[in-house]
């Protein structure tokens, strides 16, 4: 299916050594696609170090709150075992990182279920490992809503 566009790009956060942002929203009937991406350099602050031992707390970390109240942290089920959701899970990510910057760069698509109620949903982010403690988009769920209303099968149904 290919989705109904909500907005995008938007910057979350920017700094001299960090930026995330979402480069685009997607609706469709079943949920929301947001592609993020967050690109950081120069040294990590003190604290864990990088690696498979890396505690997820200190990754870059989503996490959508809907407007009347319900939220969820990323690859969080709660709300799906719940089948009331909200639910956030990363559903494609790719990362590179080194250099003489000490960069490190990540995309990731995100998909929230179900749709949201009218009104404000928030998307937060924390990369606590890069020094970013939280930061904030505000998307609009009649937007999303009407988005998804777009959105269009790949190919028509055919009559039999």
């Amino acid at each position: 299916m290919v989705g109904g566009y909500v907005t995008g790009p938007l910057l979350i956060s920017r700094s001299d050594r960090v930026v995330v942002a979402v480069r685009q929203v997607l609706a469709f009937p079943a949920g929301v696609e947001a592609e993020v991406e967050a690109h950081a350099r120069g040294p990590r602050p003190a604290g864990p170090p990088p690696g498979p031992l890396h505690p997820p707390e200190h990754s870059l970390r989503f996490r959508v709150q809907f407007p009347d109240g319900r939220q969820a942290a990323q690859d969080d089920e709660a709300g799906l075992r719940s089948g009331r959701g909200p639910t956030l899970v990363v559903s494609s990510s790719e990362s590179s990182s080194g250099g003489p910057d000490d960069g490190e760069d990540i995309r990731m698509t995100l998909w929230i279920w179900p749709l949201p109620p009218p009104g404000p949903v928030i998307v937060a982010c924390s990369w606590p490992s890069r020094g970013l403690g939280e930061a904030s988009v505000v998307l609009d769920a009649t937007a999303i809503r009407a988005a998804a209303s777009q959105a269009q099968p790949f190919w028509p149904s055919r009559e039999t």
